[in-house]
C-alpha cells in the first residue's frame, strides 16, 4: 500500500531529525492557514519569563514561509539533520538532542538582545555548521555547480542570503553559526585540549532517547572524525576509538 510505504519512509527519518521536520511543517502550515495564532509563535522573553510561555524557546526555530522556499528549507534540514543524526551522532540521539536545544537556547538569548522574533533559519545553519565541521574535507557543489571544501559551506549559505537580501546581513544565520560553534569548541575541541566536557547530555535525554550501539563518526581534536559511541550512562559519559574515519566526496546542493 503506498500509505504503508510513506509512513515506512517517514519513520526511517532518525527520530530527532524526523521531530524537527514535523514541527516545522505543522507550526508553519497552521500559522499560514489560521488555526494556530501567530502571537503565539514568535520569541518573546518576557513572556517566558513573567507568563511562562516556555513554548516560545522552541516555536520560533520550527516556522518558514509556505512557498516554494520551504521546500529547500525542509531539504536541506532533512539532508543534514539526517547525515549528522546517522553519522556522526550515530546510535546517539540524545546528545543530538542536546545539541540541538544548547543552540536553541544560545540563539534564543542572543536573538532578544537583537530582537529577532523567528529563528528557523538559525537551526538550519547550526545544523549545516556542524555537519560542515565533521565533514570539513568533503568537496561539495552548489547552484551551478560551483565546487569548494563543505568547511566554507556555511559561508557560502551566508553571503549568498546576504546577495538576496541586498546586502543586508544576515543576522540569524550567523547566531545559528555561533551557536553551533560554541557547541563544537565545548563539547569537542576543549576536551580534547585536556579539558573538562563542560555541556554533558542531560542524562533525562539518554533516558528519553537510549543510546544504541552503532559505530559513528565524532569529532577529534584537529575537526577531523573518529569512530566514536558514548554509552548512555549518567552525565553522558564518552569512549572513543581512535580509527579515522572520512565520508565520500560528491553531495549536489540545490
Amino acid at each position: 500500500m503506498p500509505e504503508n510505504e510513506l509512513m515506512a519512509a517517514y519513520k526511517s527519518v532518525p527520530i530527532v531529525t524526523r521531530t524537527m521536520l514535523t514541527a516545522t511543517i505543522l507550526i508553519s502550515i497552521g500559522v499560514a492557514v489560521h488555526l494556530i495564532p501567530y502571537t503565539l509563535i514568535y520569541l518573546d522573553w518576557s513572556l517566558i519569563l513573567y507568563r511562562f510561555h516556555i513554548h516560545r524557546l522552541f516555536t520560533p526555530f520550527f516556522i518558514t514561509g509556505v512557498n516554494f522556499t520551504m521546500l529547500f528549507d525542509l531539504y536541506f534540514l532533512f539532508t543534514y539533520g539526517s547525515q549528522l543524526e546517522n553519522s556522526t551522532f550515530a546510535g546517539r540521539s540524545a546528545d543530538f538532542a542536546w545539541f540541538i536545544i544548547f543552540t536553541s537556547i544560545f540563539s534564543s538569548i542572543v536573538a532578544h538582545y537583537m530582537r529577532i522574533a523567528f529563528l528557523f533559519q538559525s537551526l538550519l545553519l547550526s545544523v549545516i555548521y556542524l555537519w560542515s565541521q565533521a565533514n570539513s574535507d568533503r568537496i561539495v557543489s552548489f547552484m551551478f555547480g560551483v565546487q569548494f571544501k563543505a568547511m566554507y559551506f556555511p559561508w557560502v549559505l551566508v553571503a549568498y542570503n546576504a546577495v538576496m537580501m541586498g546586502a543586508a546581513v544576515p543576522w540569524v544565520m550567523l547566531i545559528g553559526i555561533a551557536s553551533a560553534h560554541v557547541y563544537y569548541f565545548l563539547d569537542s575541541v576543549y576536551p580534547a585540549m585536556g579539558g573538562p566536557r563542560l555541556i554533558p547530555t542531560p542524562s533525562l535525554l539518554y533516558r528519553l532517547l537510549p543510546a544504541q550501539e552503532v559505530a559513528g563518526a565524532g569529532f577529534t581534536a584537529g575537526g577531523n572524525t573518529a569512530n566514536v559511541f558514548r554509552a548512555g550512562q549518567q552525565g553522558g559519559a564518552a569512549t572513543a576509538g581512535t580509527t579515522g574515519h572520512r565520508w565520500g566526496s560528491g553531495n549536489r546542493l540545490g
